[in-house]
């Protein structure tokens, strides 16, 4: 199992990437990909998701982006309405590896 820490679409300057919830999604999922390959895992592994959005307005922007990363059978979420530092998304996610179906 692979529990992340909540990730943020800012670069390794600490930049914000983007400037809407479609390219601040992405780039979150981007950042989540490399800490998940850290632990020889990917989105693919990915059983459960927490998704913090600035405004709830905003989740028709996510789910567009959610359903390209996940095509097929998406991992259980939940979103929630947060008060973020300076970014308009927020996802930490629980992966299994080695889990054959």
């Amino acid at each position: 199992m692979v529990f992340t820490a909540g990730q943020v679409p800012r670069d390794a300057q600490r930049n914000v990437v983007g400037d809407n919830i479609v390219e601040q999604t992405e780039a979150t999922f981007r950042n989540l990909e490399a800490v998940l390959g850290e632990f020889d895992a990917s989105l693919e592994d990915i059983v459960k998701a927490t998704v913090h959005l600035r405004d709830l307005s905003d989740v028709p922007g996510f789910n567009e982006v959610y359903a390209r990363f996940f095509p097929g059978v998406k991992p259980v979420r939940t979103v929630v309405g947060s008060d973020l530092n300076g970014v308009l998304v927020e996802i930490d996610v629980i992966a299994a590896t080695g889990v054959t179906e």
